[in-house]
Order: C-alpha cells, then structure tokens, then sequence
C-alpha cells in the first residue's frame, strides 16, 4: 500500500524563497566570475547564518561558502543547535551545468564532521542543490564521509 503524503504549500513557498535567497547570496562570490556558492546554516530555532565563497590565488586564504556560515555562526553568542546546511552552487568548470548537484568540498566534509562530533551533533544534514533548483541530494556528515566514522551509527 501507498503512502500518502500532504504537503503544505506555505512550506514549498518557503523553501523556494531559501533557494532563491541561496542564489543571492552566492551572486556574492569573489571573484565574481568565477565559482558562485552559497550556504545558509540551519539552527533548531530557525535562525539562519549565510556565507558565499571567497576564492583567492592561495586554498589558504581562500573560504568556502559553508566555513563562512559556521564561522557566522560562532560569532553569535545567542546560537542554537544547528541542525542542517543548505548548499547551492554554480561552478565554472568544463562539463559542468546548472543541473549538476553542489556538494560540500573534502575540508568542508572535515571541518563539519569534526564540528559535529565535538558538539555530539549526530543527526546533522546537508541538502545540496543544483544552480536550476531542480535537482536536489540530502546526506548526512557520515554518508558525504564514506561510512568512515562510527560515532554517527
């Protein structure tokens, strides 16, 4: 037997206004001809914290859109417990389209994993997007890092 499963429309307009909003915040991206990547951080309470990508000619001092958020985060001394990252990006590489679906990068995957295990965050998520909102890919810290950790079984 089916499933049958309501969705409330306030909801979908919500999310959409998110990824519109993701969108904004990634046209933020420096340089502005490059990669476009936006994060926003998710806290049980609802409150969000953004943060697009600085490229720079140096990985050292550059930064990810989803470092930005965490570091947004830590700043605030009113935080909650984050509970999920959104990602959307556009990258300027050959083969690559607005279909494609933006996932974390290798030191990001690290830094959150790290983040969430100090904190005893088990139930963390990331949803990634693709540029044309489309396509969209749900994983939690130990599905983007391979099953390599037992601390989220």
């Amino acid at each position: 037997m089916g499933c049958l499963h309501y969705v409330n429309l306030l909801d979908i307009i919500n999310h959409m206004k998110n990824l519109e909003e993701l969108k904004e915040i990634a046209e933020h991206s420096y340089p502005e001809s490059r990669n476009k990547i936006g994060a926003i951080l998710i806290c049980e309470d609802g409150k969000t914290y953004s943060g697009f990508t600085v490229r720079r000619s140096s990985v050292l001092g550059s930064t990810c859109a989803e470092r930005m958020a965490l570091d947004n985060w830590f700043q605030d001394k009113d935080r909650t417990k984050p509970i999920k990252l959104i990602l959307i990006g556009k990258i300027m590489r050959i083969g690559w389209n607005n279909t494609h679906i933006c996932y974390p990068c290798g030191v990001c995957r690290e830094l959150y994993h790290q983040f969430t295990h100090i904190n005893n965050i088990k139930d963390f998520t990331f949803e990634c997007y693709s540029w044309d909102s489309k396509h969209k890919d749900t994983k939690t810290i130990r599905e983007l890092l391979y099953y390599g950790d037992p601390f989220y079984e």
